[in-house]
């Protein structure tokens, strides 16, 4: 009888490990809707469900989503204090970046410039924005051109919290152009539109923007976190595989579509 009992102890041991999950965890923009945002404490947006569906796809981990300000998620990637972050762009600084999974989408990041500029699609970069006040969201790289301009003083970086602050400042002539991805600035000025403690406050409407880029956005993990836990680079190459499955398939397309309809609604 003890030895059945032994016998079937062993037979428990390999699914006991195998049932055990390794977490992850990975911080995310919690301002930056439609892609990623809390709303009434619940983590949401394209990017959020993508990831989601993701995971359910790769046994053995347990990932967690983590809303921060985006400055103090690309602090805690850095730091290693989080596993991964999204979405950061690549090859725009952040040499510190160990590993990418993705890319999880394409953003078109734009220019939306006062009128009295006369900045528009017809517009040269950047000597036609030399000495202008350009604002950002706080702690983002959006293009390296963006970056170089910011560096060698032709263009003045103004940093904002919020979309919305940043189109306020738009209105009220505090900068001169904003930048960022083109969907997430037209669904954001819808919103303020719609709110009546907002609507005046914000642009009437929005000029046609000058197209700075277009940028991949992934997940990534920093070095420092590669360095805490190397099993992580099993974890970004199986997310890395998953989201190309997800790609060929049509999945992430089909979702970005979804929420380019919504926004021009």
């Amino acid at each position: 009888m003890l030895r059945l009992l032994l016998q079937s102890l062993l037979l428990c041991v390999p699914a006991l490990v195998m049932a055990e999950t390794r977490p992850v965890t990975i911080a995310f923009d919690d301002a930056y809707p439609p892609y990623c945002y809390v709303e009434s404490g619940r983590s949401m947006g394209a990017y959020i469900l993508l990831m989601r569906r993701a995971a359910q796809a790769l046994p053995g981990w347990e990932v967690k989503l983590l809303p921060l300000p985006w400055a103090r998620a690309v602090q805690e990637a850095e730091l290693g204090k989080v596993d991964a972050f999204m979405p950061p762009y690549r090859g725009v600084g952040r040499s510190w970046v160990g590993l990418y999974a993705g890319p999880v989408n394409r953003e078109e990041i734009v220019l939306s410039c006062r009128p009295s500029t006369q900045l528009g699609p017809a517009s040269h970069w950047p000597q036609d924005f030399v000495g202008k006040r350009i604002g950002v969201m706080r702690g983002s790289l959006l293009s390296q051109a963006l970056v170089d301009a910011f560096k060698q003083g032709q263009v003045l970086r103004r940093e904002f919290r919020l979309t919305r602050d940043a189109l306020t400042a738009l209105a009220s002539d505090q900068i001169d152009c904003y930048a960022n991805d083109k969907l997430s600035i037209e669904l954001a000025h819808a919103q303020a539109l719609g709110d009546s403690l907002w609507a005046s406050r914000v642009p009437a409407q929005l000029e046609p923007p000058f197209v700075l880029s277009v940028q991949p956005a992934y997940i990534g993990f920093s070095q420092q976190s590669l360095l805490n836990r190397p099993e992580l680079a099993e974890f970004a190459r199986a997310l890395d595989a998953q989201l190309a499955q997800m790609r060929a398939s049509g999945e992430l397309a089909r979702l970005m579509a979804q929420l380019a309809a919504r926004a021009d609604d």
